[in-house]
């Protein structure tokens, strides 16, 4: 593991040897795309070459389909063999780095391989070093791509890396280059469409990339991995902005914010939120009680038919508005939230378990056409009340800091990133999104202990995809219940 410096990591016994460094020659290097066609690279002294982490970044980059003349823009293009890639997939491609000799190899490349790219020395930086129209040309774009410094150096990387680069390898930005990237592709560099694809290691175990991203408002989806022997893992991320074609809607005061999204023909990803529902609903025909501070939301998430069951859905959303909230909150927080199968959020507060969030999945059919609407419903603060099996909670116990508008983004950002049909990007992969939802309600069981089922005490077996849970009694004997049946939890500290 590493951590970013606070302290120079490099000495001037390291520049002398940069300078030696820079007097060595070129290597050639072979590189083999995945569309097949094979780059011969002339690597100067001090350029990063073509590695595991350049194949992960170009398949994705491929399987994004042609480009069709949109603009693109690589950030640390290295070698430059992923934007003559690029270029070669029918994208208008923008590069830039740091690194001069970075620059003039990509020129090279590109003015080999017949490809026209717009090549500029600079990039992201903690320092004030020109305005960002400096390596953008002023320009946004529909794709960005940054293959993130995180390495390790090791000997492999001696004969073209001197301490300098290898320096660099490591994210020594205070703030976090993936938060600088975050900022720059939501104000400067990016279209509202756009898409932003980063290589992340595993061996940054502070970067915590899809928190970043929901506190800032981005969608994110992890499209493919890539294992080591010494259990480093690669994974490349997708971002972008959620819902981008769907209406965002916000009222100080309604009814109830699923009627009011069945009610409308506002296309699958919009919204409406409101701090004050007067006849909210939850499940089983219960009246929603909104507390002193409330937030009350709803999304319609699909507007045809869906392959996902409706229970399941809930429960995927209960994920979705848990990661929201932990977020916004302090590392030490997170696992004072649990996810109770079939829609609620607890909290620990005052020494025990308090619900703070309801769930409710609603659809409507007219025609050929379904609409399914997801109802959330959360207490910012306000008085006790313990009517229901678990004792009211309140967010504002963990984080006076949480703003509606902080928590309408996060949300907004969460559900997109597992329900989002964004077509060039994968959706996400079923059986990992069955392990996640598995996890979350084993660890409440664990946290909880065994609850009762019809007197029975039970112990927790699996949530299928239909959103159904199975159990196990005394005998050991599993049996399926549904979400209209319920557990009894008798402790709650």
């Amino acid at each position: 593991m590493f951590t970013m410096s606070e302290t120079p990591i490099f000495g001037i016994e390291n520049i002398e040897n940069e300078i030696r460094m820079l007097n060595r020659d070129s290597i050639l290097h072979e590189w083999k795309s995945p569309t097949g066609e094979v780059f011969q690279i002339n690597v100067p002294p001090t350029v990063y070459p073509p590695r595991e982490d350049t194949d992960l970044m170009a398949k994705a980059i491929v399987n994004l389909g042609p480009g069709k003349g949109r603009k693109c823009l690589e950030i640390g293009c290295g070698s430059g063999v992923l934007s003559v890639l690029a270029s070669r997939q029918g994208w208008k491609v923008t590069a830039c780095d740091i690194n001069p000799f970075a620059v003039a190899c990509t020129k090279g490349v590109a003015e080999e391989n017949f490809s026209d790219i717009i090549v500029n020395e600079g990039g992201p930086s903690p320092k004030v070093d020109g305005d960002v129209s400096q390596w953008t040309n002023g320009n946004k774009f529909d794709l960005v791509f940054w293959n993130l410094p995180y390495l390790k150096p090791d000997q492999s990387m001696t004969e073209t890396l001197g301490p300098l680069e290898e320096a660099a390898l490591l994210d020594t930005d205070v703030d976090g280059l993936f938060e600088r990237a975050l900022n720059l592709i939501r104000d400067n560099i990016m279209t509202e469409s756009g898409i932003a694809l980063f290589v992340v290691s595993s061996q940054n175990s502070k970067l915590k990339p899809k928190n970043r991203c929901y506190s800032h408002g981005f969608a994110t989806r992890v499209i493919s991995k890539l294992s080591f022997d010494d259990g480093e893992e690669l994974r490349l991320i997708a971002v972008w902005k959620p819902f981008n074609n769907a209406k965002k809607l916000f009222v100080e005061q309604l009814s109830s914010t699923n009627t009011v999204m069945l009610d409308s023909e506002h296309p699958a990803g919009s919204s409406i939120c409101t701090p004050k529902q007067t006849s909210g609903h939850g499940r089983r025909g219960r009246t929603w009680i909104d507390t002193t501070k409330s937030f009350a939301g709803s999304w319609k998430l699909f507007d045809s038919s869906t392959q996902m069951e409706p229970g399941f859905i809930q429960i995927l959303a209960g994920i979705c508005v848990k990661d929201a909230i932990s977020s916004l909150l302090d590392e030490h927080d997170f696992e004072k939230i649990l996810l109770k199968w079939p829609n609620d959020l607890l909290i620990h507060e005052s020494g025990g378990w308090k619900k703070v969030c309801g769930i409710l999945v609603e659809s409507r059919t007219s025609g050929d056409n379904t609409s399914l609407v997801l109802g959330i419903g959360i207490n910012l603060s306000g008085s006790k009340n313990s009517d229901h099996d678990f004792e009211m909670g309140f967010l504002d116990s963990f984080s006076k800091q949480i703003t509606f508008e902080d928590l309408t983004s996060a949300i907004d950002a969460s559900l997109a990133s597992y329900f989002e049909n964004k077509h060039t990007i994968s959706n996400l992969n079923k059986k990992d999104t069955l392990e996640r939802v598995n996890d979350e309600v084993k660890n409440t069981f664990t946290t909880l202990r065994k609850p009762f089922y019809r007197n029975i005490e039970v112990g927790f077996k699996s949530i299928l995809s239909n959103g159904k849970m199975e159990l196990f009694g005394l005998d050991g004997e599993p049996f399926t219940i549904d979400d209209g049946e319920s557990l009894e939890w008798g402790n709650f500290s």
